[in-house]
Parts: C-alpha cells; structure tokens; sequence
C-alpha cells in the first residue's frame, strides 16, 4: 500500500506546521529581526542569525567610536577605496554609501549568480573584512598622530536591514543618504531620527533600567 501523500495534504500539512510555530510578540527585539529583517548595533539579538536575501538591498551602518577631531568625513577617498577593494573582494556591490563623522551608511546589493548559502557568507565575510580593516586603519592614524585609542574601535555590530527594489522605497533610501551626506558636509543642520526602530529601543531600553536598578 502507497504511503505517498497527495499535493492537498502536503499543503494541509505545512499549513499545520505553521500554524504550530509561535509568532514572535510585536515590538520586541525578535519581532524586528524576524518580522522587520533588521539586526544588529542597538538591536544586537546574538540568539538568531542576520535577516539576508540575496534578492533585496541591504542597509548597513557601521558607528565608530573616535578620537577627538578624528572623523571619517577627513579620510573620504581613502574609505571609498578600501570598500571598493572590500566589495570586489567578496563579490558585492555598493550601490550608495553616505560617509559621516563617526558612522557609514551603506547600500549594499548582494551576489545573486551564487547559491543562497555562499551569497550570504559572502556578504558576512564583507561585513567583517570592512570593519577589521578600518579598525586596524584607524589604529595606525592613532599611532601616527600619537593619540590614545578607545579598547573598541566599533560602538556594536553592523546594523543590517533589508529593503526592497520598489520605486518609492529606492527614492526614500537615496534621499536618506543625500541627506546624511548633506548634514556631513555641513550644508544642513543635524536633525534627530525619528525611526521606529529608535523610539523602540529607547522605551526597551528605558524599561530594562527600570527593572534593573
């Protein structure tokens, strides 16, 4: 007697399976991982892996911790070839990047032509190639300049989040970069953020000083 189940039960069986698996609650760290596809630097969850798909844009920001009148927006050129360097490296591309004082936001296109595993090993292994290599850059600017260096170089892991290839999203993205290149240059004043995510972490992070002290 065949065991061999129809196409109808296989798609009553994952539906089950689903049904079995508990959603993360809403506004929680998970919940931005898994739902939202953003990870790390304040969102920093080291229980699950970073949101990635080979097939979206990736939002990435590094934020450094610096020394007096050391800034990024001095060495610009010499960033720009170190991460192009690092992107041909491992077989990504940059599609914008905004180089400010002390942080860098990238727009990252991962390699479609590979398979999902080693796409995203790829661009794991740029995330940490980037960072290692300015940390060791920034130190020899510390030696050079005889000026004492934090223990750690990075505030927190790479924030990541993934976006889509939509008109709208891509305009909103780019905007948000001009404007991040703006603010750097000084042609316009710093404005706060007012994400989502930041109004979060601060009431996540106001309410774990609460139960803690």
């Amino acid at each position: 007697m065949s065991t061999r189940l129809t196409a109808k039960q296989i798609l009553q069986s994952r539906r089950k399976q689903l049904s079995l698996i508990k959603e993360p609650r809403r506004n929680t760290k998970l919940w931005w991982i898994e739902k939202q596809h953003q990870y790390g630097g304040a969102l920093n969850y080291r229980k699950v892996a970073r949101p990635f798909d080979q097939f979206k844009l990736i939002h990435a920001v590094f934020k450094a911790r610096l020394g007096k009148n050391i800034w990024f927006t001095k060495s610009q050129i010499s960033i720009a070839r170190l991460l192009e360097a690092s992107a041909k490296r491992y077989h990504v591309k940059i599609r914008d990047k905004a180089i400010n004082n002390d942080h860098i936001h990238l727009l990252i296109e991962p390699v479609r032509s590979l398979p999902y595993e080693e796409a995203r090993r790829e661009f794991l292994k740029f995330l940490r190639f980037f960072a290692a290599q300015m940390a060791r850059k920034y130190e020899d600017i510390h030696k050079r300049l005889g000026l004492r260096k934090s223990k750690q170089f990075w505030l927190e892991r790479p924030f990541t989040r993934l976006v889509g290839w939509g008109r709208r999203t891509l305009t909103n993205i780019h905007n948000y970069f001009e404007k991040n290149r703006n603010e750097a240059a000084g042609f316009v004043a710093y404005t706060p953020r007012k994400h989502r995510l930041s109004r979060f972490l601060r009431a996540w992070e106001s309410q774990s000083f609460v139960n803690t002290g």
